[in-house]
């Protein structure tokens, strides 16, 4: 019997030997045709579907990424462009050289006659005062005339009478000045002098008002608002037109010359000092032996520059016979500057009614005051003022 032919091996053809060791790693350079394009079309359908998956993929990214990716990107490179407006517009305050805004500078300085009788203590706005003079009236009782621009007290007074040196002081500044009554004399040189005037006992009395816890005539009181209303009806809105104080930059000193200033006006009741502080670099007033403090604050007054004018004074009556004080304010005479706890020899020279006062030096250079508030101390000639 013959034996059974190995039909596996008979019946290869040479094509499926070459596809055979082909797929068993022949190395023969001569490749069959069809197999070579089947694999060529299965990588042209991978590589197509992995380019559609990418393509599709970026695709949807671009509208699933979140929005803000790319401008926080470029906000990250843009530097903004400075906005000019926002940058605040500064003035210096005419009255005491301090910044404030262009309206605060263009306004018009306000005078008001306050008065310092032990009942009218403690007054109300001296302390926002930007400068204050400081002068006998009859009796040996001592008065102010405070101006303000920087601040606009709530409360300003006691209120009381005008003296004629005070018109002098108001017309340096050009400003209306705010005060109940006066003596002959004063009162009659309100319009010669062209003083803008503003009455309580007369035309203005709406621009004034009487408290309840002080007695006439300590009573007297005013504030900002009512004043800017008496200075709008009677045209007194321009802005004051006057040479300000030359200034100069802080000094403060730990080891002051003088840090202490004693001014005897008259009696006890109106002893005033003034203790040097070099941290804040400025005076605390004291008054009769107590600190002087303003009533608005409930806080001890504090001065800058302490000036000290001694002034040729004399006593006589007016022209209806009232006790008075003549001042001879036009002139000159000697004085101090006092600031950064130092004490500066000075010379004051007042040319006329309405010019400014100058404080001259040995060389006859006007002497700084540092920016801030000045307190004008006028005394009689004869009377001590110790430092």
């Amino acid at each position: 019997m013959s034996e059974p032919k190995d039909t596996d091996k008979t019946s290869a053809t040479p094509e499926s030997l070459i596809s055979e060791s082909s797929i068993k790693g022949d190395k023969s350079d001569s490749l069959p045709i069809q197999p070579f394009f089947r694999q060529r079309k299965v990588l042209l359908v991978a590589g197509g579907a992995l380019i559609l998956a990418i393509v599709t993929g970026s695709v949807g990214w671009a509208f699933l990424r979140p929005k803000s990716a790319a401008p926080v990107a470029k906000q990250l490179t843009h530097k903004p462009t400075p906005n000019p407006l926002a940058t605040p517009v500064i003035s210096l305050s005419p009255l005491t050289g301090l910044k404030v805004t262009p309206e605060i500078a263009a306004r018009q300085v306000t005078g008001v006659i306050i008065e310092n009788h032990p009942d009218a203590r403690p007054q109300s706005g001296l302390g926002q005062a930007g400068v204050v003079y400081e002068a006998n009236a009859e009796g040996g009782i001592t008065r102010f005339l405070a101006f303000f621009l920087d601040q606009r007290p709530a409360s300003i007074g006691p209120v009381r009478s005008l003296r004629t040196y005070f018109l002098d002081w108001g017309l340096e500044f050009n400003a209306p000045v705010a005060h109940a009554g006066g003596n002959a004399d004063a009162l009659d040189l309100v319009t010669p002098l062209g003083m803008k005037d503003m009455n309580a006992l007369s035309f203005a009395s709406d621009g004034f008002y009487r408290t309840t816890d002080k007695y006439a005539p300590h009573n007297l009181y005013t504030n900002s608002d009512k004043l800017d209303a008496l200075e709008q009806r009677y045209g007194f809105v321009k802005p004051a037109s006057f040479t300000p104080s030359p200034r100069k930059a802080d000094a403060p000193n730990p080891a002051a010359p003088h840090p202490n200033i004693h001014i005897d006006y008259s009696y006890a009741g109106y002893q005033v000092d003034y203790k040097y502080d070099p941290t804040t670099n400025d005076y605390g007033r004291w008054l009769s032996g107590i600190p002087h403090f303003d009533r608005n604050t409930n806080t001890q007054i504090r001065v800058k520059n302490v000036v000290v004018e001694m002034m040729p004074t004399s006593y006589g009556v007016t022209r209806i016979g009232e006790s008075t004080v003549i001042m001879q304010t036009v002139g000159r005479g000697q004085g101090w500057v006092l600031r950064d706890g130092d004490a500066i020899p000075c010379t004051w020279v007042k040319d006329s009614h309405a010019a400014r006062t100058k404080l001259l030096d040995a060389t006859g250079a006007e002497i700084p005051l540092d920016a801030g508030n000045t307190w004008y101390s006028i005394v009689p000639v004869g009377k001590s003022v110790t430092f």
